[in-house]
C-alpha cells in the first residue's frame, strides 16, 4: 500500500486529518463496529446541572421582573456557584423551551390547516 494512500482517500471523503481515519481503522479492527462508536466521557463535562436551569425558571416566576442573559449568567454565578456564559446560557434556557419545558402554548383554531384550505390549493 502507498505510504497514506488509503487513508488520505477516507481524510478526504469524512474530511478530516488522515491520523484520525487511520485510528478509525485501527478501532474498526480491534473492536468491530462498536469500536467506531462514541463512548461517553469526551469532551469537556458540564458546569451545570438540570437543577440550576430549575433555579433559574422558579426565581423568574417568583419575582416577577425580567433579567437579560447577562444577569441570569451574573446571578446563577453568585447564588450557585456556576460559571456559564450569557450566550451559552441563553442558547440552553431557549434549548430548554423548544423541547417542551417551558409554558405551554395553545394555537389558535384559525392557525391549524382547515380541510376547506386544502381544497383550495388544489
Amino acid at each position: 500500500m502507498l505510504k497514506g494512500g488509503i487513508h488520505l482517500q477516507g481524510a478526504e471523503i469524512f474530511e478530516c486529518h488522515e491520523h484520525t481515519v487511520r485510528a478509525m481503522i485501527r478501532r474498526w479492527q480491534a473492536e468491530g463496529l462498536g469500536g467506531l462508536w462514541k463512548f461517553p466521557g469526551r469532551g469537556a463535562k458540564r458546569k451545570w446541572s438540570e437543577a440550576d436551569l430549575q433555579y433559574l425558571e422558579q426565581c423568574l416566576e417568583k419575582e416577577g421582573r425580567t433579567y437579560n442573559s447577562l444577569q441570569l449568567a451574573h446571578k446563577l454565578s453568585q447564588e450557585r456557584q456556576v460559571k456559564l456564559s450569557p450566550d451559552r446560557l441563553r442558547h440552553l434556557l431557549q434549548k430548554r423551551a423548544l423541547s417542551g419545558n417551558a409554558h405551554g402554548t395553545v394555537i389558535e383554531p384559525n392557525k391549524i390547516l382547515s380541510t376547506n384550505y386544502s381544497n383550495k390549493l388544489s
